[in-house]
Formats: C-alpha cells, sequence, structure tokens
C-alpha cells in the first residue's frame, strides 16, 4: 500500500495579539520534531509537502533537514479561514469547533464553511496523491481540515478526531482510497488512542 501521511504541526507558540495562522513553533514544538523525523523515517517518507502556515512550515523543515528531504510548501493545505478572526479562548474555541463540524454548511468559524475548506483541501491532496507513484508522501498541516477531510473518507466523527490528535501527530492513509487505518500516532505525552 502506497501511503499518504496527514501530520498535525507540532506545538506552536500561542500569541493572543498574533492571528493564528501567524504563529511560529514554540521551543517545546521545536524538540518534539525529533520524535516526528524518527516516525517519517520509520514511514519511509520520501516526499514532504507542507501548508504555507508558519507553525506547519517550521515543522516541515525541521523534519526534512534530519531526514534530508527538500520541503514541498503547498496552497490550500491551511486551516479554515481565519482571517480577521482574533484570540479565542480554548474552552471557546472547542465549542465553537464543535458547532463548525456538525454544521458544515454554516460559516461557523472564521471566514469558510467546513464544507468550503474540506473541498480545498481535499483537491490539493489529490493532487499530492497523483504524484505519489507507490511512495510514501506526508504532509503537514493542520488538525481541523486534517479530520475534516479524513472523516470525509472513513466512518469517524470529525470533532472526535480533531480532539484525539497532539501536537504534533500524524494519520496514514492509503494513498488511492484514503482509507484509515484507525490508528493515530501521537506525540507520547499523550495518550494513546485508536
Amino acid at each position: 500500500m502506497a501511503k499518504l501521511i496527514l501530520v498535525k504541526h507540532a506545538s506552536p507558540q500561542i500569541v493572543p495579539r498574533v492571528v493564528s495562522h501567524r504563529w511560529v513553533l514554540a521551543e517545546e514544538g521545536c524538540r518534539r520534531c525529533d520524535w516526528l523525523t524518527d516516525e517519517l523515517t520509520a514511514q519511509g517518507v520520501t516526499r514532504l509537502y507542507s501548508s504555507l502556515e508558519p507553525k506547519a512550515l517550521e515543522t516541515a523543515a525541521l523534519v526534512a533537514v534530519k531526514i534530508g528531504l527538500a520541503v514541498e510548501p503547498c496552497r490550500d493545505l491551511h486551516e479554515n479561514d481565519r482571517t480577521g478572526m482574533g484570540f479565542v479562548e480554548p474552552d471557546v474555541l472547542q465549542r465553537r469547533l464543535r458547532e463548525f463540524f456538525a454544521q458544515p454548511d454554516r460559516t461557523m468559524i472564521g471566514n469558510e464553511t467546513a464544507n468550503g475548506a474540506l473541498r480545498r483541501f481535499a483537491q490539493s491532496i489529490r493532487n499530492i496523491a497523483s504524484k505519489a507513484h507507490g511512495n510514501a508522501s506526508a504532509i503537514v498541516t493542520h488538525g481541523t481540515v486534517l479530520s475534516l477531510f479524513v472523516a470525509h473518507h472513513n466512518p469517524i466523527v470529525p470533532y472526535d478526531l480533531w480532539s484525539s490528535l497532539g501536537l504534533p501527530s500524524y494519520l496514514v492513509l492509503d494513498t488511492t482510497s484514503f482509507a484509515f487505518d484507525g490508528k493515530i500516532h501521537n506525540y507520547p505525552d499523550r495518550a494513546p488512542t485508536c
């Protein structure tokens, strides 16, 4: 099976006065990329793609340097469009994301519906998968769009998947069918999930 590995970026430095799509990695996030490097090496990754958001690009770059791969930044792998949205406390964000996943045709958070984000993200994933040629490719992206995509192709609730993802974490999908084996690979500070 050719593998498509969807990676949620490492932990960012949360700065309330800076919009989330401009956050960079925290020192701990940089350190956690060592684990991710070992994991992606073991998965046999030969191509590494990334969202253009700094926290994803930094995660990919730290891994790429150690594996010896080039990072291929791609448009449309970013989180749902949250332009103009200020800082939201974690408990409020969690409630709003539950609504976002439950009402995919309504703009619940930011400027993009869940279905709009899914369509954009899925097209980019299909383009990447078409270039895999039997090799393992990894895509460093974001929890919300990753969860939407996996849930669209598998019997899983997107909010439940989103809330189970660590920083960093990854899932392995089949490149052709996008079938998910059910295993979430989280950084070890988080309890393993199935």
